[in-house]
């Protein structure tokens, strides 16, 4: 009987000494856990998440003019040969003037019937109908409507559009500047946020870029000179390239 009351007194006060312990562990290092937390949370910095978007213009230095060869008959194989005779004849004249063979691209090239276009049930059309429409990549824009009326006079029997628009150096440079802009605003935006809650900017936490897009300026019908002796003049706009930012600044209480 003795023994049993001996144990159980030696249980109890093993279970008092632990519970101390747990309790001294608590409050080690002269805070409660609450406290160190909320000591953290103290720590860290208010932060505003600003979008902003900056936008540049320039003159474009690159031109891309679409042209198309048509060629019609009854007889399939002449109409296969005009075309290719027509298109070759047109590559032929724009490498003189200086464009070369890469700056040439084939966009579409089909030959169908005239059925195809809604031309099956009058008589007098021809049976086939061809197509081979091409991209012309010009570096130097003023010399569009010369390149219009070479094309034109040397086989193409189309113009489709002209597009304006910037080589890929000069895109980047723009780009670079719009998102210079993009953070000029973002900046001025998270201030005057910051000052009307009385806070400070303090720092910048992250920045992404959310949207870039180079806007060209095209030119959907290119209206070629009646007189035969006149050249074509075709006129460039400017070039919009835009870039859009998300900057997360931090703040602190003034």
């Amino acid at each position: 009987m003795n023994s049993r009351v001996t144990l159980a007194g030696v249980a109890l006060v093993a279970a008092l000494l632990a519970t101390a312990g747990a309790a001294a562990a608590f409050t080690s290092g002269g805070a409660p856990v609450q406290t160190q937390q909320t000591a953290t949370q103290d720590n860290m910095s208010d932060t505003i998440t600003v979008g902003a978007s900056g936008q540049v213009q320039a003159e474009a230095d690159r031109a891309v003019v679409r042209v198309g060869v048509v060629a019609t008959g009854d007889n399939i194989q002449t109409v296969r040969k005009q075309l290719s005779n027509n298109a070759s004849q047109m590559r032929s004249a724009l490498n003189k003037m200086g464009i070369d063979s890469s700056q040439i691209r084939t966009g579409y090239y089909d030959i169908s019937t005239n059925r195809r276009y809604g031309g099956g049930g009058q008589t007098d059309q021809p049976e086939y109908r061809a197509v081979h429409s091409f991209s012309i990549t010009v570096d130097d824009p003023d010399s569009v409507g010369q390149v219009v009326d070479t094309a034109v006079t040397n086989g193409a029997n189309e113009v489709d559009g002209i597009q304006f628009t910037l080589s890929e150096d000069k895109r980047e440079s723009l780009r670079q500047k719009a998102l210079s802009e993009a953070m000029d605003s973002a900046r001025g935006e998270a201030s005057t946020i910051a000052s009307a809650e009385d806070l400070s900017v303090t720092g910048v936490d992250r920045v992404s870029t959310t949207q870039y897009n180079s806007h060209t300026y095209s030119v959907e019908t290119a209206a070629l000179a009646a007189d035969g002796g006149a050249s074509t003049s075709i006129n460039s706009g400017p070039v919009t390239v835009s870039a859009s930012v998300t900057v997360v600044y931090e703040t602190n209480s003034e």
